[in-house]
């Protein structure tokens, strides 16, 4: 299993920033993380702006994030949700393309966080079709529940993707989310050359309006 990735954003006057910067070293030379990118947004901050900092030390461990001084534990288990995170990618991609997405449902009942997991799925083009319909059951068992609102953003990030399926997905997903936050979103995007997904997004703002 490859250790996952870490991001840093620090300024120079930053006074909790040396402390997190050494503990991110130290996991990075132990091999707990595999990659440390470090960016000082006095000097760039345009990444600042790209991702929303507003305030630093912001972290970035694989896809969870914290801002502020973090002791050495809160970084440890952000690592270990990470790596059990990757296991589970298979799990949940074994189990819902054999049909079997109730053990999936129990697992995300069981701990929210295991959302993830369907979102990365979502997102990865390569997701065979099994798969694809499997995520379908999990989103529908969801409908209009706060764990599925908790995505939208992530929902509409993917009505960009290069992907035409997973940009057709995202669309309809976001109509099950029951959020008129998505509707600008939708529209916005509705008159791409696409047809099947400039109908699945036509059906989703039906439902958004209605």
């Amino acid at each position: 299993m490859t250790a996952p990735t870490a991001t840093l954003l620090l300024s120079t006057h930053c006074p909790h920033c040396p402390s997190v910067l050494q503990s991110l070293s130290d996991l990075l030379k132990k091999g707990d993380l595999s990659q440390l990118h470090v960016v000082n947004i006095e000097a760039d901050p345009d990444v600042a702006q790209q991702l929303g900092v507003r305030s630093v030390p912001w972290i970035k461990i694989a896809d969870y994030v914290l801002t502020g001084l973090q002791p050495m534990d809160a970084l440890k288990q952000r690592i270990e949700w990470a790596n059990k995170q990757d296991n589970l990618l298979g799990e949940f991609d074994h189990m819902l393309s054999h049909g079997d997405a109730q053990k999936v449902i129990d697992s995300i009942n069981a701990d929210n966080q295991h959302f993830d997991v369907i979102m990365k799925l979502l997102e990865d083009p390569a997701t065979i079709l099994s798969t694809r319909i499997g995520i379908g059951v999990i989103m529908e068992e969801f409908e209009g529940t706060q764990i599925l609102k908790s995505y939208l953003n992530k929902l509409i990030e993917l009505l960009d993707s290069k992907d035409n399926r997973v940009r057709a997905d995202a669309a309809h997903y976001l109509s099950l989310t029951h959020s008129s936050e998505a509707i600008p979103h939708l529209e916005s995007h509705k008159n791409t050359e696409d047809q099947e997904l400039r109908e699945v997004i036509e059906d989703s703002l039906e439902v958004l309006l209605s």
